[in-house]
């Protein structure tokens, strides 16, 4: 996975929060929040020089 992923996937991220705040109570934003909170946790750890780290992202 590139830097560049992971810089879009930040951005998603960072306009769903938007998303959320504006409307606290909308539950697919907070579930669209969560997966996108993942999948950044998940590319971060792609491009770790740590095995165990890219090992625990792959193993979930």
């Amino acid at each position: 996975m590139e830097t560049q992923t992971l810089k879009r996937l930040k951005a998603a991220r960072a306009k769903i929060a938007r998303m959320l705040m504006a409307e606290p109570k909308n539950e697919a934003y907070a579930l669209h929040f969560r997966r996108a909170e993942e999948e950044v946790t998940k590319a971060e750890a792609h491009l770790s020089d740590d095995i165990l780290t890219r090992a625990r992202a792959v193993a979930g």
